[in-house]
């Protein structure tokens, strides 16, 4: 993120997307994250601005936490394994200050990668797949890719936040 060049605001996600824009989406997740923190030093990546928030590093290892096990249940899905009923929400936050961000975003733009190929040649009925199912809900593969493009833009847009409460 360039201090000096605008950014360009991103567009909600619509209810109505198609497959291939939210591939592309989630495709570009993890570079959008990368933008993000260019030019952040370790204490700005650490610092809690924003009280009562997560700091930067917290909010990125928070997003390849939570992408590996939503991730999982798509491949699940997609191998036509037939989900279990689900209790738990959103991973616990791990703060373990050493996790080192740039392998942590390869991994991410490894995953996605990967993901993105396989959601390329689903046929349309795979789409309609239940992915993930809870008491009250039922997701499936197109309504979970959506969540994790979708919770990934909006941490974004936290941390955008605390940039700007650091000054940068």
């Amino acid at each position: 993120m360039q201090n000096d060049q605008p950014q360009p605001k991103r567009v909600p996600i619509a209810d109505d997307i198609s497959p291939e824009e939210l591939i592309a989406r989630y495709r570009e997740g993890p570079a959008l994250v990368r933008n993000t923190i260019a030019g952040m030093d370790a204490a700005q990546l650490h610092a809690r601005p924003i009280p009562g928030k997560m700091s930067t590093h917290e909010v990125v290892t928070h997003i390849v936490d939570s992408e590996s096990g939503l991730g999982g249940r798509l491949k699940r899905a997609i191998a036509g394994e037939e989900p279990p009923l689900t209790q738990g929400a959103h991973p616990e936050i791990t703060s373990d200050p050493e996790r080192d961000l740039d392998a942590e975003l390869g991994s991410l733009e490894s995953a996605r990668g990967q993901m993105a190929e396989e959601l390329r040649q689903l046929p349309p009925e795979v789409w309609e797949r239940v992915a993930l199912r809870r008491a009250d809900r039922e997701m499936t593969v197109l309504q979970v890719l959506m969540l994790m493009t979708r919770h990934l833009e909006n941490h974004v847009g936290a941390v955008e936040e605390k940039r700007a409460a650091l000054g940068l």
